[in-house]
């Protein structure tokens, strides 16, 4: 188990796997992922209820394009199936 961390993230769903994946890969910190059940298995319905938002500008609609992106790019990423 890891003493120290720069960045804790609570919760392995979409939101914070994307986050602490990204913060460790781009920004080169310490992160410590925390999930209670199995990394990547659950989210919130907050989380998924943003979705509705994400539809109603341009700039929304890109960002929604380049969530889908990076979906199809997880497996070269990360060296993981996205099963």
């Amino acid at each position: 188990m890891i003493e120290s961390a720069d960045v804790i993230v609570i919760g392995s769903g979409g939101l914070g796997a994307a986050t602490a994946f990204h913060l460790a890969k781009n920004r080169a910190l310490s992160v410590a992922l925390v999930e209670r059940l199995e990394i990547g298995s659950q989210t919130s319905p907050r989380a998924a209820g943003m979705v509705s938002c994400l539809r109603k500008s341009d700039l929304m609609i890109d960002l929604v394009k380049l969530a889908a992106q990076k979906i199809r790019q997880f497996a070269e990423d990360t060296g993981e199936p996205l099963d």
